[in-house]
């Protein structure tokens, strides 16, 4: 027990894998193990002063940021609504405001409020005083009973006691190992690293092939930045201890309170720097991170599952039967399609594409530079989740300067053998839900976490197709291609709807959803049109090898499922998916253009017929013959390419006074008032400014 905070357990069933005093007397967190399930339990006393609260905040604020369970609670000693004030209510002060902010961004929210929304709820009574400041913060999904508040007569603070139910929680596993990127800091890792790398280039002409020592490497380097690890943690412990057994004597003689403080002051540099690793949950667990997504801010519900629904309905809510039932959705429909090579090479001919001698390919066709690898090395994002090797892009972007010429000897090598190393061909997937059913797998969005070395070669091959995007893709194509974004994408309609409404035109917007588009990317299909459009056939067999024996495993709430081969779509979670996937879906966008379609005017011999951002297509039609038409070219690019139409998701919306003038196919549904596109709401009647901007606004930062 530390003075002012304690956490006390009833029960023997509880596991203490780590203590933390965030500050002495004021706060402290426990990771736990209890009843077999992971929980960070955060204590805290609030200072008497509004600014020594807020600073305290401010220093627990990192511990909120992790996949367990957590429970925060204590005495505040500040209020998080002015209701929860007795008497005159006021303004809440910054401390407050900042609280709110900090719990809300983590995911928690107040146990009290989750219950008794309209309750005051006081806990605390002193004379005519009367405040909410004692309460418990848990995760959003986090099953905790309503809490009692309860009066004592040895305090001016009642009791507040809530009950869990940590088995109705998700149970969380160890996860995948990632590198501790707040190591590559330390000058000795660095220095370690470099002289290990040294060591290993020496066993080059000792490995079969580049990929093979690449592979070797990568497993010994994994292995020595745990040691590492380990190695710093134990010293730093060791020396906290020390300072620890110091300021114990200095209080006992009676010190000078300069010197006190200054041990303490050098206590609290080294916890943080000790548990820097745990507050960037980069080393969750000595080695795992449990949580593969890098952005704890987002709500713990969406991560976190429950349960899901087999093939026959029943929803499979133990750790084996969800990634069973992950596992055969994702085999099944990522397995292929068996389409009919006819059909593809049909619709690819038809399809009208540019005509244009001048282009020049050769670059396409070039070795693998140096420079080309420092560059796509350069363009990693940071703090992304790694693949299933736990090498990080800090790793990569820290020591690119004795890695970039070895990874473009490993490329070159790779690609000219005609296979990737079995660690590039091997992904996690993971799933993010889209806010509907969550015992639906198919309402889970998937996630490839591929390793960074194969993120790498697909940038590289990404840099070089880009600046062709331009002049290969439909100019109705806003995603991935310079000049074109969002902004152009909605602005565009955001015109025809204008000029619809100004010169009294009656025509439908038609917005296509397609199901799962980019798992359904047929590759055959890909190659042929990645052909059709004058690609050289050298860069098109390196496109296929990065596809060649994919095979993915499922990573759900840290638990690993089985293998399964991947055989269809582009990767979510890939550099080079966006500029694949809108290659694939740009037949259909041109012959939706070439086919007799009249559109709105925008420019003198320009008129807006479809618009598209990736797999969002909107299209324009006048007459129920043209509506006709656009469902024809909609089959027929089925057929080839392998895409579904999702009908339930598509949408209409007509653009003229009064009812609509003309019929539309049954595959499209009932125009709707107002539709949103691209995250956009628009309508045909001019929209308040304050209910525009709220539309606006989210996307302003695109």
């Amino acid at each position: 027990m530390y003075s002012g905070v304690a956490v006390l357990f009833k029960t023997s069933k509880v596991t203490v894998k780590r203590v933390i005093e965030v500050e002495m007397g004021r706060c402290m967190v426990l990771d736990v193990l209890l009843n077999g399930q992971n929980l960070r339990l955060i204590n805290v006393y609030g200072p008497q002063t509004l600014k020594a609260r807020r600073d305290l905040f401010n220093r627990i604020k990192p511990f909120l940021f992790t996949a367990r369970p957590i429970i925060f609670g204590g005495d505040f000693n500040t209020v998080t609504r002015p209701m929860d004030r007795g008497g005159a209510a006021g303004r809440l002060g910054y401390d407050s405001i900042y609280l709110n902010s900090i719990v809300s961004q983590a995911g928690l929210e107040d146990v009290h409020i989750r219950h008794f929304p309209d309750r005051t709820g006081f806990t605390f009574y002193r004379g005519t005083c009367r405040s909410r400041i004692d309460r418990f913060f848990v995760k959003q999904d986090f099953i905790v009973s309503p809490p009692e508040v309860t009066a004592v007569e040895f305090s001016d603070h009642c009791m507040v006691s809530v009950s869990l139910n940590v088995s109705e929680s998700p149970q969380w596993g160890r996860g995948l190992w990632r590198l501790n990127s707040a190591l590559l800091g330390e000058e000795c890792v660095n220095q370690s690293f470099r002289e290990f790398f040294q060591a290993q280039e020496s066993l080059l002409d000792l490995c079969n092939t580049k990929a093979e020592w690449w592979e070797m490497v990568k497993k010994r380097a994994a292995g020595l930045f745990r040691g590492l690890a380990n190695k710093i943690q134990i010293d730093k412990d060791r020396a906290y201890q020390s300072l620890r057994r110091k300021l114990d004597r200095l209080v006992s003689d009676g010190a000078q309170g300069g010197e006190v403080a200054r041990v303490r002051a050098l206590m609290k540099e080294y916890q943080y720097d000790r548990y820097s690793s745990l507050v960037l949950e980069r080393d969750y667990g000595k080695h795992h991170s449990p949580d593969p997504y890098q952005n704890c801010r987002e709500v713990f519900s969406r991560k976190s599952i429950h349960g899901l629904q087999n093939e026959a309905g029943v929803l499979e809510t133990s750790v084996p039967g969800i990634l069973r039932v992950v596992k055969n959705y994702y085999a099944e429909l990522l397995k292929g399609q068996g389409l009919s090579r006819a059909s593809m090479s049909s619709f690819l001919e038809e399809t009208p594409i540019l005509q244009d001698e001048n282009i020049s390919f050769d670059e396409l066709e070039c070795e693998i530079g140096v420079e080309e690898v420092r560059k796509a090395i350069e363009g990693l994002g940071l703090k992304k989740s790694p693949g299933p090797d736990g090498l990080t892009a800090e790793f990569y972007k820290q020591f690119v300067d004795v890695l970039a010429p070895r990874l473009t000897e490993v490329f070159n090598s790779t690609l000219e053998e005609g296979l990737l190393p079995p660690s590039m061909r091997h992904s996690a997937l993971i799933l993010l839900t889209k806010g509907l059913d969550q015992s639906k797998v198919e309402n889970w969005r998937p996630i490839a976490l591929l390793n960074t070395d194969r993120k790498i070669l697909a940038k590289v091959m990404f840099n070089r197709l880009f600046p062709f995007a331009e002049r290969l893709l439909s100019p109705s194509q806003h995603c991935t291609v310079k000049g074109r974004s969002t902004f152009s994408a909605v602005l565009g309609i955001r015109e025809v709807l204008e000029r619809c409404r100004i010169c009294e035109w009656g025509k439908y917007l038609l917005t296509l959803d397609q199901s799962k588009a980019f798992d359904r990317v047929n590759h055959e299909y890909l190659w042929l049109l990645l052909d059709r459009y004058g690609l050289p056939g050298k860069f098109v067999n390196w496109l296929k090898i990065l596809y060649k024996g994919a095979e993915s495993f499922p990573l759900v709430n840290g638990w690993s499922g089985e293998s399964f081969g991947v055989s269809s779509g582009v990767r979510q979670g890939c550099p080079l998916s966006p500029l694949l996937y809108v290659f694939a879906i740009d037949p259909l966008i041109r012959r939706i253009e070439c086919d007799a379609l009249a559109g709105v005017p925008l420019s003198p011999g320009r008129a807006l017929k479809v618009s598209a951002y990736a797999d969002d297509v909107t299209v324009v039609v006048s007459s129920g013959e043209e509506a006709e038409t656009v469902a024809r070219v909609l089959r027929d690019y089925s057929r080839a390419s392998g895409s579904l139409i999702n009908q339930n998701k598509c949408k209409t919306f007509w653009m003229g006074k009064g009812d609509p003038a003309f019929d539309l196919p049954d595959v499209f549904p009932v125009a709707q008032p107002k539709i949103k596109i691209l995250g956009i709401e628009l309508a045909m009647a001019i929209m308040p400014s304050k209910f525009g901007r709220a539309s606006w606004k989210p996307h302003l930062f695109w």
